[in-house]
């Protein structure tokens, strides 16, 4: 197998914690194309007139819990709360709590609209920043968080019935903040929340919802409410009845089947037979067998097969048209012969009868489209799970060139949505008897999700899950086999981008030993191990050994790989730091010239790789009393970063950090103050307080530092910020 090396690259970032780029795929905007004009909510009257009934009154600052059982309808509730708001000139956020990332990105971003600084959002006070700026707005404004159904996530660095959450009671007279959930405990949401509980509709609501489905043709309002009354009020599981019965009244009766329900009255009888007391589980449970006999009687028996597939991936948004390959699906003993047009079609009819939902992306090229299941189907179906089938669609795709690099920006919203299902499943064949096969190729994959974190210079998440792969590995492969040597060496860089020295020169150390007796001197992997120990050792101020280090891989890999390969090529570029950290000014600037060159003209002047050369040239313009021309060069560089990576990303920051150093000398010392503050707040957050570049920054804005007096400001090289 060809393993995806990072090597050489200062990519390593923080995804799950929410601290996304603006360039990621992430929307505030309520969902209001998932409303149909055609199915109106129904039984939610009383409940709907007293939350819009918010909008049009000054706040009194109370937190609004909408709460009850899964499928009762709350989104639907939160989403047509938004559309009035929207139709009242009410700004509105919408914030979706399924996922750690996109709870805390969202949260994040509401802060930044609101006119939250980055300083203000340094670690520990995020959300005090939040509800800082909310009150001041003038603008009439809603927040819906939406499925807060594990409300500890909002708890954040204090805690939620405290009110010194995410969430809380606030001052803003014209705000108002509304959460759905499963938990309506008072002691979750704290004394001053106002709880909103949804039941289960009547009868006469249920009829509605049928009806509305099936527009008569299934039988008059008697009979629809003998039905809602038998699948307990549950919208959800009315929604799946009245779904089935619209496409079944729309076969011709010459070619319907006895097998086929097409009145309420038939539908009722039916599940007489599989329902005892009426529950939620029940309920979804038999109207989902249904809808699937149904798709079977029409010629759809891989429906089910399917929709257990779905099933066995994460509970997040399946980027369907990437990991459902049909020739690989065809060439699997459950999905015999399926050919595209044939999967688009099971597809369909999933959707048509509200076993899954079919989305778009956010916005034209933003990502691929996306399908999601409703909890409560994803659960009825694990129980036939295909795990190996899963692994092998998602193998497919994160090994294909087409998906790209993980450290490749362009291919970032692909990786995103990839992200969480790869993770999943290396958790789900952790606690499995399966192949090794298997068992290999899901942490492979889970392993290049780790570098899209890394990419993203998300250091936590990335070192926890690495932490796992390598258990796994180890347990079903041994400490010296290549796939768990190679997770070693991603750890070890993790460690080395956290800042935690010291241990990383101990891992990549004992990672090197391993592969120079296991697979040669002269072998990429082990060049790439020699090449991060090198870096490493220069970060450590060891610049002797450093150079002796990176002399000998450059010899190597020029002989093994080429002089233009883009690992010889990083290996130089590393070596043209040590260079002139050694006073060898004039041979470095020489070196990262002759680097530049090659790489705009094979990679283009704003790859991250050109833009990290560009960026070190300027240092040397800098230390050189070129003011004028790094300054203009390191403009250029963070504009193009913050496009590319975001303003919390490791190397903008670095970029912006230099800025500043430049503009101080050049007679500008409050600004480059402010900017520091500024910098430092998202650096404590991003990177942790004792982190090096944090530290650094500190130095220079002349703070007080653990363990160290206050010290003077310094230029940028005291604080050198190599990339």
């Amino acid at each position: 197998m060809t393993v995806r090396s990072s090597h050489g690259g200062v990519a390593i970032g923080t995804l799950l914690q929410g601290r996304e780029p603006e360039s990621a795929v992430l929307t505030l905007a309520p969902p209001l194309g998932l409303l149909d004009p055609a199915l109106p909510l129904r039984g939610r009257d009383a409940a709907l007139r007293e939350l819009t009934g918010l909008l049009d009154t000054e706040s009194d600052g109370s937190l609004h819990v909408v709460h009850g059982m899964g499928g009762c309808g709350k989104t639907s509730l939160a989403l047509e709360l938004a559309r009035a708001a929207v139709e009242r000139a009410v700004r509105v956020w919408w914030v979706d709590a399924r996922q750690t990332a996109s709870l805390e990105a969202g949260l994040r971003a509401v802060a930044r609209q609101a006119g939250a600084t980055e300083v203000d959002l340094r670690s520990g006070i995020a959300a005090d920043a939040l509800w800082h700026c909310l009150p001041t707005l003038d603008q009439p404004w809603l927040l819906v968080v939406d499925n807060a159904d594990d409300p500890v996530e909002l708890n954040g660095a204090g805690h939620l019935s405290a009110g010194t959450g995410w969430i809380r009671r606030h001052t803003a007279p014209h705000g108002h903040v509304v959460v759905t959930t499963r938990d309506g405990t008072r002691a979750t949401w704290g004394p001053t929340a106002v709880l909103h509980p949804l039941d289960t509709l009547s009868d006469a609501d249920g009829a509605h919802v049928l009806l509305d489905h099936t527009g008569g043709r299934a039988g008059g309002a008697a009979e629809a409410e003998n039905l809602a009354h038998r699948l307990g009020g549950l919208p959800l599981a009315l929604t799946m009845a009245g779904s089935y019965l619209s496409r079944t009244t729309e076969i011709p009766a010459a070619f319907r089947d006895a097998q086929t329900f097409t009145t309420f009255a038939a539908y009722r009888d039916a599940l007489e037979g599989g329902l005892g007391l009426v529950n939620a589980e029940q309920a979804i449970a038999q109207t989902w067998r249904f809808s699937l006999d149904l798709l079977r009687r029409q010629g759809q028996p891989l429906a089910q097969p399917l929709l257990d597939l779905l099933a066995t991936f994460a509970d997040a948004p399946l980027p369907y048209t990437l990991l459902l390959h049909p020739p690989s699906l065809a060439a699997t003993e459950a999905f015999p012969g399926l050919d595209g047009p044939g999967l688009w079609e099971l597809l369909q009819a999933l959707s048509g009868v509200g076993l899954i939902r079919l989305l778009t992306a956010p916005e034209p090229g933003s990502g691929p489209p996306l399908a999601r299941l409703h909890p409560l189907i994803r659960d009825t179906s694990r129980a036939r799970v295909d795990l190996p089938t899963a692994v092998a669609l998602m193998h497919r795709v994160a090994l294909n060139d087409a998906t790209g690099v993980p450290e490749d920006v362009a291919h970032w919203p692909t990786w995103q949505v990839l992200l969480p299902h790869a993770l999943h499943l290396s958790h789900r064949i952790a606690a499995t008897h399966l192949p090794t096969g298997v068992v290999e190729d899901a942490l492979r994959c889970a392993q290049l999700a780790v570098r899209y974190l890394s990419a993203r210079t998300l250091y936590e998440p990335a070192h926890e899950e690495s932490i796992h792969i390598l258990a796994v590995f180890r347990n079903a492969l041994g400490d010296r086999h290549p796939d768990s040597l190679h997770t070693r060496h991603h750890l070890a860089h993790l460690l080395h981008g956290q800042g935690r020295l010291d241990e990383a020169r101990a891992e990549f150390e004992a990672v090197l030993a391993d592969k120079r007796a296991l697979m040669g001197e002269d072998d990429p992997s082990t060049l790439a191990t020699r090449h991060e120990l090198g870096r490493l050792l220069h970060d450590c101020g060891e610049l002797d050994i450093a150079r002796t280090e990176l002399q000998e891989v450059l010899a190597a890999e020029e002989r093994v790989l080429g002089p233009d390969n883009r690992y010889t090529l990083n290996t130089r570029h590393v070596l043209a730091r040590v260079l002139y950290d050694l006073g060898d000014a004039l041979v470095a600037r020489r070196e990262f010239e002759a680097i530049l060159d090659v790489r705009r003209q094979t990679l283009g002047d704003d790859h991250r790789s050109t833009l990290t050369t560009r960026y070190n040239l300027a240092h040397i313009m800098y230390d050189l009393g070129e003011l004028g021309a790094a300054r203009a060069e390191l403009e250029d560089v963070y504009a193009a970063q913050r496009r590319l990576l975001g303003d919390e990303h490791r190397a903008t920051l670095n970029t912006r950090y230099a800025l500043a150093c430049v503009r101080r000398e050049q007679g500008e010392p409050a600004w480059a103050r402010r900017e520091y503050e500024e910098i430092i707040g998202v650096q404590q957050r991003v990177l942790g307080k004792k982190h090096p570049d944090t530290l650094a920054t500190a130095h220079s804005l002349g703070r007080r530092t653990e363990g160290a007096g206050t010290v003077p400001m310094t230029g940028w090289r005291r604080g050198t910020r190599w990339a």
